[in-house]
């Protein structure tokens, strides 16, 4: 995204529609037969990786690198996800696909966008504006780029239903150092706070790196927290939730 801000870049984002099952499965699963189509002392070999399979993610991501490089795309060193052709970039994040190009390569990339079309289902949205939940905001004029999680902060704002009235808090933690639980939580406490906690740290590793630090520390408490930690995760939210217009 600081590339294609910087040097002007048109993007089109593409979806694959069932993208898993146009990958051929590479080992021996069978299922039983779905409800409705029950047969006596039978089971089903599958064929095509199915959403649900380990696999079915390394699968399609194998078959769509293929077809990238048969379209003339080499991956990035050390980023296999990022591919070019000359000028023009591809990334994507499982079905999300998202070109990047120059205004005079943009033959080159609609070549490529059939060529994917003449193999898979595709939608193609245009240019691209949301991707992972996470809003593109661009001044084309300027060359400047946003990215926002606004709507995410809402979400998980209102998710775990944290007090978002009154005063909220303007850092992501205090200066008051957490310690470990002197209690054994029970499972209902420690899946809320992971989930708490995971919430937090995809915030910090895509648009909000201020709150990697107190991700860091509240994960620390992951397998046993109390009321102290709750609170301290609830506060991040709070002030993720208070800035959450910030870019």
């Amino acid at each position: 995204m600081a590339i294609a801000a910087k040097f002007d870049l048109e993007t089109t984002q593409m979806d694959a529609v069932n993208a898993f099952v146009h990958s051929s499965l590479d080992e021996v699963v069978y299922m039983r037969p779905p409800p409705g189509f029950e047969t006596r002392d039978r089971v089903l070999r599958l064929r095509k990786a199915l959403y649900g399979l380990r696999r079915s993610p390394l699968l399609w991501q194998k078959n769509l690198t293929r077809s990238l490089r048969e379209l003339g795309f080499r991956e990035i060193p050390q980023e296999p996800c990022v591919m070019i052709n000359g000028a023009v970039i591809v990334f994507f994040f499982v079905d999300d696909i998202v070109f990047c190009y120059r205004k005079s390569d943009e033959e080159n990339a609609k070549e490529a966008i059939a060529g994917l079309q003449q193999e898979y289902t595709m939608n193609v949205f245009g240019e691209l504006k949301w991707f992972l939940g996470i809003h593109v905001i661009r001044d084309r004029a300027k060359r400047t780029l946003w990215l926002s999680q606004e709507a995410y902060i809402d979400k998980i704002a209102n998710q775990y239903e944290v007090e978002l009235e009154g005063r909220l808090p303007d850092t992501p933690m205090t200066d008051q150092e957490l310690l470990p639980s002197k209690e054994v939580a029970d499972k209902t406490s420690v899946v809320k706070y992971q989930k708490k906690t995971g919430s937090i740290l995809f915030a910090a590793t895509t648009t909000r790196p201020d709150v990697a630090f107190a991700a860091s520390r509240l994960a620390r408490f992951n397998q046993n927290p109390d009321s102290s930690h709750h609170r301290a995760a609830d506060r991040v939210i709070q002030y993720l939730y208070s800035t959450r217009s910030r870019s």
